[in-house]
């Protein structure tokens, strides 16, 4: 190997890992939409997991607001537990909500760049027309989670309420108190609402996760229209 070679060959691999490690910080447009894609597909087991969550809680409080002096730490313990557990599981649909509202924004922005060094007019249109499908549908998944959300903070304000009424006084006259009160029925309304909102979530998560498959938007790249007639979207 000569002298020349010698040089040359570590700049050329220096340079592939520099590219390398670009690519593994800054992911591109294929890989975004990939790993949205199976969060938006995935966040039914979240959904599922709250849900169920709920009821348990629900169960437990109306177990307290029956017990008797003598059940009446273990039914609280038990209760306080599971609020705990909801809270828990509360901030994984958070954190399922914040990471497709950081793609979204991340995505279509760059969607856009993207599409503006597209210099054919027809297929710059066609892009532009998908982008605003895609970005609908996020969209609606992100107002899905906003609303589960809000739902979701009424219904631990009761249940805290709960909990923390009970830690000051856990006495059976308190918890015939609390029962006394509206507090147990609108917990329930705010669970039913709530579990309504994480069903919402649920759908247009799946919607979203469609609109950005492989075969959810026509075939901008090749002008091709999956159906020979409409110009719409078409989903797998």
């Amino acid at each position: 190997m000569n002298q020349g070679n010698r040089l040359v060959i570590p700049f050329i691999v220096i340079a592939a890992l520099s590219v390398g490690a670009c690519s593994m910080l800054n992911p591109n447009q294929t890989e975004r939409k990939q790993a949205t894609e199976d969060k938006a597909r995935n966040v039914s087991g979240d959904v599922w997991a709250t849900q169920n969550q709920i009821d348990s809680t629900m169960v437990s409080m109306n177990n307290l607001m029956s017990a008797d002096a003598a059940q009446l730490n273990q039914a609280y313990d038990h209760f306080s537990s599971n609020v705990d557990s909801l809270k828990k599981q509360t901030a994984v649909v958070a954190a399922d909500g914040a990471f497709l509202k950081k793609q979204s924004d991340t995505y279509l922005t760059d969607w856009v760049k993207q599409s503006n060094d597209i210099k054919d007019n027809d297929l710059r249109a066609s892009s532009e027309q998908d982008r605003k499908q895609v970005r609908n549908n996020f969209r609606s998944a992100e107002d899905a989670y906003e609303r589960a959300q809000a739902s979701m903070a009424k219904l631990m304000g009761n249940f805290e309420d709960v909990r923390t009424a009970l830690r000051n006084d856990l006495t059976t006259r308190s918890v015939q108190g609390i029962a006394q009160t509206d507090v147990v029925k609108r917990a329930e309304e705010n669970a039913n609402e709530t579990k309504n909102a994480l069903k919402e979530v649920q759908t247009q998560s799946v919607a979203l996760a469609q609109a950005l498959s492989t075969g959810a938007t026509r075939q901008a790249a090749t002008g091709e229209n999956t159906s020979g007639t409409s110009s719409e979207p078409q989903y797998k």
